[in-house]
């Protein structure tokens, strides 16, 4: 009957499972509604407990049906078995109504799950079953004879039903693996993307960091013969510069390697957050808070890495200048962004002054363009300081949260 050991891959399997299970509980719907519509004559212990069992496999197989799926898969068997207690059930309430839909149902689940050779293969043995079920249905009546030429349909449409749902099933999982292949493709277009994207900004940021300092260091190195010939203590300060430059571009390094390390965890952006407070906690002594709304915020690797980047600047500045107590982040979104807001109680300051430049407001704003966002910032002598960032949400399949 063959099985879906080679067309699994690739499909989307959670909307297989979706479709099917949705599948089989029309299955048990249509088969609640024919037991409420059987007629008064027909009603019997035995027609009951058939179509009250089968309602109640139905229901199973929805409820369980990642559990069970497998047996279905692998085993055929149980397709041929539910077959043959479908046709007994026909075979008695008549070929015809909700139940005989119910079947039609079970059709359209096996094109979903089996390939077309396994399609052929149910849509042939319901066929078998249903027309047995017919013959015996019309045997049971007063005048088989003439009921038979009358409904000629039941032997000639109907029965056409089972192929053409399979095929529907058939063609419903065809277009959920070309929507799979479609999305792995736009998948790996996006991550090749991201990693250039993610080679810029490491040179970009090298750039800003590592390459400076080191410059500056080489041209300390450069003047240092000429303060040995001329000033020893100043070739000696000299070369403590160039010592403090050596370390300052092995900590910017390490740093960087740091950023990279943590860019490729894929961690959720308030997991990330969350590291970034509690180290800056530890180390500073100061108070923080998170408030976190719990919503998926997936965002692009640019805007994940700004964001971890103004965060840290911004208690960089709180640590120097603030003389906070306490300080309260709050993650939230917006309008498809995300809102990331930071308060502390500190000194505060006059945005209005050039006095504050080393707080770095210049480069934190850059930061947030560079992500497609905007930065505000809120603040007064004596009254605390309010950064607010918001940057644009990602859709899932494009963030860098996505699991390839």
């Amino acid at each position: 009957m063959g099985t879906v050991t080679g067309q699994e891959r690739g499909a989307p399997l959670e909307r297989l499972t979706g479709l099917t299970r949705l599948l089989v509980q029309l299955r048990f719907l249509l088969t609640g509604v024919a037991l409420l519509l059987l007629p008064p004559e027909r009603i019997s212990v035995r027609i009951v407990l058939m179509l009250v069992s089968y309602a109640v496999l139905s229901w199973l197989l929805a409820r369980y049906w990642e559990r069970l799926s497998v047996h279905v898969v692998r085993h055929p068997v149980l397709i041929a078995a539910d077959t043959l207690v479908a046709s007994a059930i026909l075979a008695v309430v008549g070929p015809s109504g909700a139940f005989f839909l119910a079947t039609v149902l079970t059709s359209a689940a096996a094109g979903v799950l089996y390939g077309t050779r396994g399609v052929a293969g149910v849509s042939a043995a319901q066929i078998f079953g249903y027309l047995t079920a017919l013959f015996l249905y019309l045997a049971s009546l007063s005048a088989p004879a003439e009921t038979f030429w009358e409904n000629i349909q039941l032997v000639v449409v109907q029965p056409l039903l089972y192929p053409t749902a399979g095929y529907i099933g058939l063609r419903l999982r065809g277009l959920f693996e070309e929507l799979a292949l479609e999305q792995e493709r736009r998948r790996a277009a996006e991550r090749a993307a991201a990693a250039a994207e993610e080679r810029a900004r490491l040179a970009r940021d090298m750039h800003d960091s590592v390459a400076k300092t080191l410059q500056g260091a080489a041209m300390a190195a450069q003047a240092l013969p000429i303060w040995l010939r001329k000033d020893p203590e100043r070739a000696a300060a000299a070369a403590a510069q160039v010592v403090s430059a050596a370390e300052a571009a092995a900590q910017e390094a390490r740093k960087l390697i740091t950023d990279l390390r943590e860019g490729s965890a894929d961690l959720p952006i308030a997991d990330q957050v969350a590291t970034v407070l509690r180290e800056w906690s530890e180390t500073t002594g100061i108070q923080v808070e998170l408030h976190s709304c719990g919503a998926p915020m997936p965002l692009l690797i640019t805007a994940r890495h700004e964001t971890v980047a103004i965060l840290r600047e911004a208690l960089t500045n709180i640590d120097r200048h603030a003389a906070a107590e306490t300080v309260a982040v709050e993650l939230s979104t917006d309008a498809g962004h995300l809102v990331m807001t930071v308060r502390d109680d500190g000194r505060g300051f006059d945005p209005g002054s050039s006095a504050p430049g080393h707080y770095g407001l210049v480069g934190m704003r850059e930061r947030a363009a560079r992500a497609g966002g905007r930065l505000s910032i809120d603040t007064a002598p004596g009254e605390g300081t309010t950064v607010v960032l918001r940057v644009p949400l990602a859709p899932p399949s494009q963030s860098s949260e996505d699991s390839p």
